[in-house]
């Protein structure tokens, strides 16, 4: 438990040093091709937050926000607000939060950071 106290403190203290960083939200697009990679890269992800399979997601809107602190700001890191379509009757609807780092260390170009679940279609926020 206190484990549990301690990550969601730190995942709190991460929020904030991003906040201070972090460029203002773009306006909502519709989603692209490279939208509808990063859900289907993060789709394990959100099967778990979501407790079922999920094969058809459909990404509909973005969102996106800039790391002003890149070192390239041709190519920065960037936090990404996705609203996609489930199939899960108890929550058809999902904002989904992802990472693109500015240089790929790793096996997937994106890193999921968090899931807000909702029952009925709502505009896409960020959080």
């Amino acid at each position: 438990m206190g484990c549990a106290q301690s990550n969601n403190a730190a995942e709190k203290a991460l929020a904030a040093r991003e906040e201070q960083v972090l460029s203002p939200p773009s306006k909502v697009t519709d989603a692209t091709e490279w939208t509808q990679t990063m859900v289907q890269l993060v789709r394990p992800n959100i099967e778990v937050h979501l407790g079922s399979k999920e094969p058809d997601l459909k990404a509909t809107q973005m969102i996106t926000r800039i790391f002003t602190n890149s070192d390239d700001l041709q190519k920065p890191g960037k936090i990404h607000y996705i609203k996609a379509k489930t199939t899960n009757p108890d929550w058809p609807w999902i904002f989904v939060k992802v990472y693109e780092p500015p240089e790929i260390t790793s096996v997937s170009p994106v890193k999921f950071r968090e899931m807000k679940k909702m029952k009925e279609e709502y505009k896409l926020v960020v959080f």
